[in-house]
């Protein structure tokens, strides 16, 4: 019995001895696995930084982003982790971006513009992104071939272009005005907005607008745009209007399509009467509209066109280079706009 009860004791121990060196086994093995977890997590977390493409007009240059892997990269995050869109975008998007354009990531200087909010619609974002990987040789050829136009017209110093997708939430339902395709964010920096049904000739009238801010700004023609007037916007946005028609006479824009119905004699007037406001209340009436004051969406759009056109007609031979340096004030004088009816 003795014996027995040994051999018992013993096959129990050994027993328990191999249940603990099985567990041992097993949390090793957890161990592992839980490292392998975090290194892929903390790849996944980790940005591959964008090769541009460049291209050189005379001695302009051009560095061409493509946020296209940064926007997949985005959609894989978001849908790990769908709390955490804002830093997800920041990590995938906006921050490389910053770092791309102003080579430093400037915080929520640019990250907070409405345009650059994180796309909520991940579904229709991986869809558009699928997309548009069927364009994207085509959509460069335009793009470069823009550039190629507007640098040959008006050279500048070198700039960066940035291609992102449109976010899904702001190109369903919105006037082609108030979604635009394009922003020239500084004086070497634009920042292009892309989608699947994207008319090529209506991103290349938008690169040849945006390139003429750029040069715009380099000039210093376009400082300290806070304080501007209501006249100065309106014939800054006049002039790169005027710029990007030359360039693409064809391209409609619908904005700009029955003008003269739009801006009344009151509309006008009223403009006028507010022309040397710098008030971003005034701004903001003759851009988003005021149906109280009888102002349509795009008023200082409209009349900055109406301005430039005024005065292009009765300075027909005046070059691009003269009239980019010409004040607000003598552009509205040299139209004779304020003393026109309109047409």
């Amino acid at each position: 019995m003795k014996k027995s009860l040994a051999g018992i004791v013993l096959c129990s121990a050994l027993f328990s001895s191999a249940c603990s060196v099985e567990l041992v086994e097993t949390d090793d093995l957890t161990d592992t696995e839980a490292k392998v977890e975090l290194a892929q997590e903390e790849k996944s977390k980790q940005v591959q930084p964008i090769e541009p493409s460049t291209m050189k007009v005379g001695n302009q240059k051009f560095g061409l982003f493509s946020y296209y892997s940064s926007f997949d990269h985005y959609i894989k995050l978001a849908k790990k982790n769908p709390n955490s869109l804002e830093e997800s975008y920041a990590l995938a998007v906006t921050e490389p971006f910053q770092t791309n354009a102003f080579g430093e990531v400037k915080g929520t200087m640019y990250a907070d513009y409405w345009f650059f909010t994180p796309p909520k619609d991940i579904i229709p974002l991986q869809s558009e992104l699928q997309a548009l990987s069927d364009r994207e040789e085509s959509l460069y050829i335009a793009i470069e071939d823009a550039l190629k136009k507007s640098a040959e017209m008006l050279p500048g110093s070198d700039k960066t272009v940035h291609i992102f997708l449109a976010n899904p939430a702001y190109t369903h339902g919105k006037t082609q005005e108030l979604n635009p395709l394009g922003f020239a964010l500084a004086q070497d920096v634009i920042v292009l907005f892309v989608t699947s049904i994207l008319n090529e000739e209506d991103l290349q009238h938008t690169i040849a607008h945006e390139y003429f801010h750029m040069i715009d700004m380099e000039r210093g023609t376009a400082d300290n745009s806070m304080s501007s007037t209501l006249l100065e916007v309106a014939v800054m946005e006049g002039k790169a209007e005027a710029f990007a028609r030359m360039n693409y006479p064809e391209t409609k824009q619908d904005w700009i399509l029955n003008a003269d119905e739009k801006i009344t004699e009151e509309t006008k007037a009223l403009f006028l009467e507010e022309k040397d406001s710098p008030e971003i209340e005034i701004w903001n009436d003759f851009y988003y509209g005021n149906p109280v004051v009888e102002v349509p969406p795009f008023a200082s759009h409209i009349i900055g066109y109406d301005i430039m056109q005024k005065f292009l007609k009765q300075h027909p031979d005046m070059p691009v280079e003269e009239w980019l340096e010409l004040t607000a004030e003598e552009i509205l004088a040299g139209s004779e706009y304020a003393t026109l009816k309109s047409n």
